[in-house]
C-alpha cells in the first residue's frame, strides 16, 4: 500500500511537470518555421513520453511485481471488466475494417473540411495545427511522435495510473475515471476542447482495454485515430484545396 502511493504521488508530480512544460513548449513550438527545428522538437517529445510513460510505469510495475499485467489483465480490474461485451476474439477482418473505417473518415473529412470557407471557431479552441507536418520530411516524425504516444500513453493511462489507484483501495471504475481525467488534462497544450475531446477518447480507449482484456487494441485505436487526425486527414484537405485550385 505505501510502495503504491509512493509510486502514484512520483507519477502525478511527473504528470504536472510535463504538462506545464509541455505548455510552455508547443507555446514556442508554433512559431517556429525551420522544418530541421521541427524535426528536432518532434523527436525530443517522442523521447520525453518514452520516459514519461513507458520508463516511468515499467519500473512502477516492476517494483510491484506485477510485469504481468502488460500482457494478463489485474484481477482489480475485474469488477470493471465484468459484464463488458466480449471482444477478445477480434478477428483479422475485424481490424481490417476498422483500419479502413478510420481512414476513409479521415479522408472524407479532409475532403469535407477543404470546402470550408472559413476556419471554424473550434479550431482555435482545439489547436494542434502546428502538429501537422509541413513537408514529407516532417511526416516520418510525426507518425513516430504518434506511434509513440499510442503505446506508452496507453501503458501509463490505461493500466498504470488505474492499477495504483485501485491497489489503494479506489474501485475500479474510480479508478479509470481518475486516469481518464488525468489523461483529458494531460493535453491541455490543446485548448479546452483538446481536453475535453481527450477525456472523451480516453473513456472510450479504457472501454476498450476492459472489454477486450488487453492493451492491443485501446493501442491499435490510438494509433489510428492519431496517424488520422495528424496526416491523414490535414494530407486529405490539403489534396482537396489543390485540386479545387
Amino acid at each position: 500500500m505505501l510502495q503504491a502511493g509512493v509510486l502514484l504521488a512520483v507519477a502525478l508530480a511527473a504528470c504536472a511537470h510535463f504538462v506545464r512544460n509541455d505548455a510552455k513548449v508547443f507555446g514556442r513550438f508554433r512559431t517556429i518555421a525551420d522544418t530541421r527545428v521541427r524535426r528536432q522538437v518532434f523527436l525530443r517529445w517522442t523521447l520525453q513520453a518514452i520516459v514519461y510513460f513507458l520508463v516511468m510505469p515499467m519500473v512502477g510495475l516492476a517494483l510491484l511485481g506485477r510485469i504481468d499485467a502488460l500482457w494478463r489483465l489485474p484481477p482489480e480490474f475485474a469488477p470493471a471488466a465484468l459484464g463488458m461485451p466480449a471482444t477478445s476474439d477480434f478477428s483479422a477482418s475485424f481490424v481490417g475494417t476498422l483500419v479502413g473505417a478510420v481512414f476513409a473518415g479521415g479522408v472524407l473529412g479532409g475532403v469535407l473540411a477543404s470546402r470550408g470557407r472559413k476556419p471554424a471557431r473550434a479550431t482555435k479552441a482545439l489547436d494542434i495545427d502546428a502538429m501537422v507536418p509541413r513537408n514529407r520530411a516532417e511526416v516520418a516524425y510525426v507518425a513516430l511522435l504518434g506511434a509513440n504516444a499510442a503505446l506508452t500513453e496507453e501503458i501509463c493511462f490505461r493500466l498504470y495510473i488505474p492499477l495504483l489507484l485501485a491497489l489503494l483501495g479506489a474501485d475500479a471504475w474510480v479508478a479509470f475515471g481518475g486516469a481518464t481525467l488525468l489523461f483529458g488534462a494531460m493535453h491541455r497544450y490543446q485548448g479546452w476542447l483538446g481536453v475535453l475531446f481527450t477525456t472523451l477518447l480516453g473513456a472510450m480507449f479504457a472501454f476498450a482495454y476492459l472489454a477486450s482484456g488487453g492493451l492491443a487494441l485501446p493501442i491499435l485505436l490510438h494509433l489510428l485515430l492519431n496517424l488520422n487526425g495528424l496526416i491523414v486527414r490535414p494530407a486529405a484537405k490539403l489534396l482537396a484545396s489543390r485540386r479545387a485550385d
